[in-house]
């Protein structure tokens, strides 16, 4: 059966892999640039990705966040209503926090917490960090294959 209705708009220039989530409202708008989503990664709710972007494997990007024209590694947990600016790269296995603002062209090195407005890093992660991540992707993914 077909998930996708007849009526849905699926921009050509998004590469989305397997298990991926892309809630209601949620914009992946690739007019400006091609987007790829990893697989098991999840956009929730009301989210925009545009522009030239490209988003790892086992992601989860809240409610409301803004990701634009950035890099976002593998394992990465961003927070409801964060934004992610042009030019910035996460690294693998980060947590920005919600309602954190990473500057433009920004360079968020593996393993970071990143918090405030601007975003700054708080921290490196812990197991306790990293269990979390896998716990949210692995939600969403596993809610994918029910259905």
């Amino acid at each position: 059966m077909n998930r996708i209705s007849k009526h849905a708009f699926v921009d050509p220039e998004a590469k989305i892999g397997n298990n991926v989530t892309i809630c209601p409202m949620a914009s992946v708008r690739a007019d400006e640039g091609s987007i790829e989503i990893g697989d098991n990664s999840n956009i929730q709710d009301c989210c925009v990705i545009h522009d030239k972007t490209k988003i790892g494997k086992n992601v989860t990007i809240g409610h409301g966040a803004v990701v634009h024209g950035c890099v976002v590694a593998n394992n990465v947990l961003i927070g409801m209503n964060a934004t992610i600016l042009s030019g910035a790269e996460i690294g693998e296995w980060c947590i920005i926090a919600a309602g954190c603002v990473v500057k433009e062209n920004e360079k968020i090195p593996a393993g970071s917490l990143v918090a405030g407005v601007p975003g700054k890093i708080i921290r490196q992660l812990t197991e306790k960090d990293k269990d979390l991540i896998t716990k949210s992707w692995k939600n969403y993914a596993d809610n994918v294959k029910h259905l």
